[in-house]
């Protein structure tokens, strides 16, 4: 079962709820790849030791070469990115997003960090370890 969370707008959107959902595997990996494609083409240095690299650095060096793609390279990324999201209605109803349903870009970039966040996040679950 996929996964999904809710988020809360931000500013004008805040009494709205966002429904993120968790793509299908293939769809996932399919984004992925073209991101990592289009960052191996932007020139980004990949480190030597990047197979053991700890996973802050790893994530690091993602968020430092996304800043090299080309804005028309990323943008079908980030379009396709948020068909992960859905609006929920009042009656708890739920549709798609329109464009006029994000008021504020403090709300999309929220969405964005989310839908990545639920999309890697199993990258993370066995990186704490807490011992007693």
């Amino acid at each position: 079962m996929r996964k999904t969370v809710d988020i809360l707008g931000v500013g004008r959107d805040e009494n709205k709820v966002y429904r993120i959902t968790e793509f299908g595997a293939f769809k996932a990996e399919r984004i992925a790849m073209r991101g990592l494609w289009a960052i191996a083409a932007s020139g980004v240095e990949i480190p030597e030791d990047m197979s053991t690299a700890p996973l802050a650095k790893l994530v690091e060096i993602g968020i430092m070469s996304l800043a090299k793609i080309p804005f028309n390279v990323a943008e079908p990324l980030l379009i396709e990115m948020l068909e992960a999201v859905t609006l929920v209605m009042p009656d708890s109803q739920i549709r798609k997003i329109l464009p006029d349903d994000i008021e504020e870009y403090r709300t999309i970039l929220k969405l964005r960090k989310e839908i990545i966040s639920l999309h890697i996040d199993f990258f993370f679950e066995n990186e704490v370890q807490i011992t007693e």
